[in-house]
């Protein structure tokens, strides 16, 4: 009784811990899109300026 409750309890903790890496791994790879688009508008403005001083 008390394996079947411990082996249950195992396979709780690996489910949750490879949930968690799954939803960082997600969060992640978002984050590194999110800075991304961010790069892109400020590169612009600094392409648009450099050629408004000339």
């Amino acid at each position: 009784m008390n394996t079947q409750i411990s082996t249950k309890l195992a396979a709780l903790a690996v489910a949750l811990m490879m949930n968690s890496v799954i939803i960082g791994g997600v969060a992640y790879l978002f984050n590194g899109q999110l800075q991304q688009h961010a790069s892109v508008p400020s590169l612009a403005q600094t392409a648009t300026a450099q050629h408004a001083a000339v």
